[in-house]
This record gives structure tokens, sequence and C-alpha cells, in this order.
């Protein structure tokens, strides 16, 4: 119900090739899904629709396989957004309430913070730069987005581009710091559409604008207050995955 058109002949997308967690307290398995095919998604479901369970984290029963919730991080997904990177699990005192809760930053630029018993958003915030969105509005769950997005208009440049502020290389939480340690990267795409593209009729380039833009850093995140507590730049943009040890190393 959420794609339209001949979308099995037009549309494709939301393979599962790297976030699977296993959570033991509830016994359930969250999925996180990629991006769509082709990109665009006039051609990939035209009318409109979410098109589910695109750039989405997916709560299964772990015996069964049978749904429970999932939340989608990307509506009719653009621009290579994937949910892919690493979910963490924790125990996290907000306002005041101990929540279960489950940590994803993926590539699209926010750090989300999820009630895993319900789904439900508990926060998200930007980590770095990001432009595709204003905001996560908080009681609906999606994003506040910029205008032109899917560069129905003309060229539009996005941060972060296809690349992601964090992509497959693995964050990591530490329960003595409360600290989640972020892989981040700074990179810009330019969208724009072109009939003899081999992207279904879309072009993309990457876009430098400013200073910090092509490199990354280390990122020291705090997922109550969500935001930096410190960072450390990097020469170049492409990242390792993190460790945190129980001797406060990263």
């Amino acid at each position: 119900k959420t794609w339209t058109g001949e979308f099995w002949k037009t549309g494709t997308g939301g393979t599962v090739w790297n976030a699977f967690t296993y959570d033991p307290e509830l016994d359930r398995v969250y999925i996180g899904t990629d991006n769509s095919g082709p990109y665009d998604p006039a051609i990939r479901s035209p009318g409109g629709g979410d098109n589910l369970f695109l750039v989405s984290i997916v709560a299964v029963d772990a015996k069964t396989g049978k749904y429970i919730w999932h939340y989608q991080m990307n509506p009719r997904e653009a621009w290579d957004y994937k949910a892919v990177t690493n979910i963490q699990l924790a125990d996290l005192v907000i306002d005041g309430k101990p929540r279960k809760v489950l940590m994803q930053a993926p590539t699209n630029g926010f750090f989300y913070v999820i009630d895993r018993q319900s789904g439900k958003l508990v926060s998200a915030e930007k980590i770095g730069k990001v432009t595709w969105a204003e905001r996560i509005d908080l009681v609906t769950g999606r994003p506040v987005e910029a205008p032109n997005i899917r560069y129905e208009s003309g060229s539009v440049t996005v941060f972060p581009g296809p690349w992601g502020a964090h992509n497959w290389q693995p964050m990591s939480f530490s329960p003595s710091t409360g600290l989640v340690y972020i892989p981040y990267m700074q990179v810009g795409t330019r969208f724009f559409k072109d009939k003899d593209s081999p992207l279904g009729g879309l072009m993309i380039e990457p876009v430098i604008e400013e200073e910090g833009d092509g490199k990354g850093k280390l990122l020291a995140w705090d997922p109550v207050a969500q935001k930096a507590r410190w960072s450390v730049d990097y020469d170049s943009m492409w990242n390792g995955g993190m460790l945190s040890t129980a001797g406060n190393l990263v």
C-alpha cells in the first residue's frame, strides 16, 4: 500500500546487508534496511507513497519471525540513504525515567534514540552537516524536509551525500562514559536529472562547499543530551570502525 504504479517493475531496494541486532531481554531481532532503487521516486513509485520498508529498522520476534514494529528514517527515500549502520542497545535514563532503547546513526546524518519495546521515537538530532531536513518531528517521527529535496524542480545539493555522515563502519557505546563513538564523515552531493544517466535518469556528483567538507572525524556523542561532547578531526573522509573498552580507551 505504500508503493504506487508498477513498482514490481520500476522499484526495488530495502535490502538487508549489515545491521542485525539481537535483544536477549525482549527476544527480538532488529533489522536495518537500505536505500531505494532507482533513487528517483518519480520513477520508482510514481504517484507517491512512503515505500516501506526502505531505510527502516524492523523489529521481529526472534522465535517466529513475526513482525512487531518498524521505524522508517526516510519515507520515500531519494538519496541512497540507508539504515544498515550498526544498532546499539542500551538502558538510558531519559527525563528521569529508565528507558530500554536502541540507538542508530544511519547515513542520513541524524542520531536516533528509539524505544525498543514500542518502536516509538524518543529523540533525533543532527550529528553534523545535514541539509536535507530541518529536523525530525518527535510527534510523527517524520522528517521536516527541505524544499525541492527530491530534485523535482531542478538540481539540489544535499548533505550528507550517499556516502553518509556515518556508513557501515561500526560505532560503539561505552556504558561507563555513557557516550557513543561515531566514525563521522562530511561530504555532500549534487543531484540532478539527466535522461542519459545510467541511474534511471539521475546524475550525482560530490560537492565540497566549505572547510570541513571532504573530511572525517571521531565524534563522541551524548545520546541522552543529543549533542557532541568532543571530537578528533581526520585528514581524510573515509573512516574506520570504533571500539570502546572498559579501560576507557577508544
